[in-house]
């Protein structure tokens, strides 16, 4: 459905349709971001400009010292400590699990039972302090001594000897405060505190011994609030490091790159970008309807040269489309690049288009489009000229180059030129601008990139246009002139007469086209396969078979010429089953346009047939291009001169004469975009070829010894 509508919008339309796409484009991305791109440098790089602070602005931290400075502030900060509860209960517990070991008779056996059992669980009592705990007495005033002492000593704290500070951060009474240790017990002041407050020997010892046992540091790293704490002392680095003036410089011309230097690039960057986000959106509409404006004048102004000066196949509705979906191409791939990707602009293939048009139509049309493209690519890029203009040069070198190529498979050939044109380009601008070694190899890096990128897609694209579109390209041209060609080695074998014919048509009509600056090679290809359609009844026509007039008095006139018209239907309908281009199966349906069958027409008239005009007329169209006006007037001439029982220079100028003049009276030429002095330039053309294929050899005397 898109397609259709899109075939239902006038050629002017889609141009203005494909400028507003990129005006799209241009308010979603905000190509002032890609302006950045010149402040683009690496540590150690030698800068290539001078550049001047346009605004005061802040210089920040690079990431890898921010990073490193909240690192190390994280570091410097204090765990947070907390009193453990579970710590608390532990001790509680094993103090209780110890004397349940004494709920027995106090007997000597026992004694050694309960040490027994005391060992099997991990504690280790001296056999006199069990002796002594066996007494119920004794037993219960400790337990409640140590349960109070115990609850007292822990509540206040035992921190870890790990800590070597004065001070420890301790979370208390749901708030953070910083004590003392002399505030807190170390696990050994924990001991002595236990022991101090009870008296007499015995029960000193029994205290002490349980003291080893049940005491340990309750005061543990809080993780939660210790992060906490980390995070907020990140964020208490500064990340500003100073601050640039308005007009200061910030870099001179060729000046190696510091890290302070690369700061204040970044913070400029930085600045840049959130004032351009301040944009408001009318501010950004009317700066992409300003694109948009820039952009329909570019376009139409292509338009019109395409309309001008080439050739109605290039500038079609279908090959609109096409010119206009690369250009939207090119613009999509710019700012993927680099606004997505964040890739500088120099890494862009950028002659990928110009490339692709010029085989897809002709290098006259890429020469064209090469400065289009640049105008777009430099808009796209916030009118930044510089890489435009060393691949539009390049460009340029490339078309000439290809030009000349036979085979698609000389892209690799195309390659090395370009890379070896870019790089004396590349460095001659580089040595205008006292430009550096590492700037100049900086350059040819991202040259070559796009280079190789922009030749693999054309490798890649050029064979789905060609073969999806139907396009006459030069590679499919060339291809069907190959004799090697199925279809051109079926017509040399099953109707020689007919391929005979047509080699002496196409190299009559190439002679005329390239005379006029029409396309000799579609002209050529053309006219091999205009007569293609004689397959189907060849005995038929007499160049294959000299007793065709036979088989013709067998029918009526009226059914001799529908059988002779009928080649054209024949033909369209091989070509289309051997995927000829359009533009070859568009000068095999005009060849003869609306002619009489003439030899026909007065055979039925010399019979007083009654006669319907219409089935001794060919159906049509009249050439519609200059090729296919040169076809129809070699076609002509060359079947006239054949018939011919006396041939000399004169009579075939008269002939070709002739020819053209009772096509200008039929008015078959009336369609062609083709002019009265081309068409004296064809009569020129074409002369000194007939001339030489029908020129009678020199009668050598009879000699028995000569072999000639």
């Amino acid at each position: 459905m898109l397609i259709i509508n899109i075939m239902k919008i006038n050629k002017n339309q889609l141009f203005v349709l494909t400028a507003f796409i990129i005006a799209v484009l241009l308010f979603i991305f905000n190509p002032q971001q890609l302006s950045l791109s010149k402040y683009n440098y690496n540590l150690g790089q030698i800068s290539d400009r001078e550049i001047i602070a346009p605004f005061d602005f802040n210089i920040y931290k690079n990431e890898a010292a921010l990073k490193a400075d909240r690192e190390a502030a994280a570091a410097r900060t204090k765990p947070i400590y907390r009193v453990s509860e579970n710590l608390k209960f532990n001790a509680q517990k094993n103090l209780d699990f110890i004397f349940q070991h004494f709920n027995i008779s106090d007997t000597e056996n026992d004694t050694l039972k309960i040490k027994k059992k005391l060992l099997q669980n991990g504690y280790n009592l001296s056999g006199k302090n069990i002796q002594l705990l066996t007494d119920l007495g004794t037993r219960q005033m400790i337990y409640d001594y140590l349960t109070t002492e115990l609850t007292r000593i822990f509540n206040i704290g035992i921190y870890p000897e790990s800590i070597n500070s004065k001070t420890i951060n301790l979370y208390h009474n749901s708030e953070v405060k910083t004590f003392n240790l002399n505030r807190l017990y170390s696990l050994e002041e924990a001991k002595k505190k236990l022991v101090s407050h009870i008296t007499g020997t015995n029960k000193k010892n029994i205290v002490k011994e349980l003291a080893e046992i049940v005491l340990i540091e309750n005061i543990v790293v809080d993780k939660e609030l210790s992060k906490q704490a980390q995070e907020e002392a990140k964020q208490q680095v500064p990340i500003i490091i100073g601050k640039v003036k308005k007009n200061e410089k910030i870099l001179d011309k060729n000046q190696k790159i510091s890290q302070l230097e690369l700061d204040k690039l970044e913070s400029l960057k930085r600045k840049l970008q959130e004032s351009q986000s301040n944009k408001t959106i009318i501010e950004s509409f009317l700066a992409s309807f300003g694109a948009f404006i820039i952009l329909t004048i570019i376009l139409l102004f292509f338009r019109f040269l395409l309309f001008q000066l080439f050739p109605e196949e290039y500038s079609s509705h279908s090959s609109i489309i096409i010119l206009c979906l690369i250009i939207l191409g090119s613009a999509i791939l710019t700012f993927a690049v680099s606004n997505l990707f964040k890739i500088t602009p120099s890494y862009i293939p950028m002659i990928l288009p110009v490339l692709l048009i010029s085989v897809l139509y002709d290098t006259k049309v890429g020469l064209i489009y090469n400065i289009i493209n640049f105008l777009i690519f430099s808009l796209c890029l916030n009118w930044n000229f510089n890489d435009p203009l060393v691949y539009t040069l390049t460009a340029f070198a490339g078309i000439t180059i290809l030009n000349k190529l036979k085979k698609q498979q000389s892209y690799y050939q195309l390659t090395i030129y370009l890379l070896l044109i870019f790089a004396f380009l590349s460095i001659s601008i580089s040595l205008t601008k006292f430009d550096e070694l590492s700037v100049i190899n900086s350059n040819l890096l991202s040259g070559v990139t796009s280079i190789i990128i922009a030749m693999i897609s054309l490798s890649i694209l050029t064979p789905i246009f060609e073969r999806k579109l139907n396009l006459a390209t030069k590679q499919i041209l060339l291809e069907l002139l190959d004799f090697d060609n199925p279809l051109l080695k079926k017509i040399s074998v099953a109707i020689p007469g007919t391929y005979h014919h047509a080699l002496i048509v196409g190299n009559l009509a190439e002679s005329a086209a390239e005379a006029i600056g029409a396309n000799h090679l579609l002209t050529r290809v053309g006219s091999y396969y205009h007569d293609i359609g004689k397959l189907e009844n060849a005995d038929f026509f007499i160049e294959n078979n000299p007793d065709s007039s036979k088989l013709h008095d067998k029918l009526l006139p009226n059914q001799s010429a529908l059988l002779i018209k009928k080649h054209i239907k024949d033909g369209i309908a091989l070509a289309q089953k051997y995927n000829l281009p359009k533009q070859v199966i568009d000068i095999l349906q005009q060849h003869h346009g609306t002619g009489y069958i003439k030899y026909f027409l007065n055979k039925a008239k010399e019979q007083n047939m009654k006669i319907d005009k219409s089935d001794f007329r060919y159906d049509g169209p009249k050439p519609q291009s200059k090729e296919a006006a040169i076809v129809m007037i070699a076609d002509i001439v060359e079947s006239t001169t054949k018939s011919l029982k006396e041939i000399e220079p004169k009579i075939i100028d008269k002939v070709i004469k002739d020819t053209i003049n009772n096509l200008i009276i039929e008015g078959q030429l009336d369609e062609a975009p083709i002019t009265i002095a081309e068409l004296h330039i064809i009569q020129k053309a074409m002369a000194p070829i007939l001339n030489g294929v029908y020129n009678k050899r020199i009668e050598y005397p009879k000699d028995v010894n000569n072999n000639i």
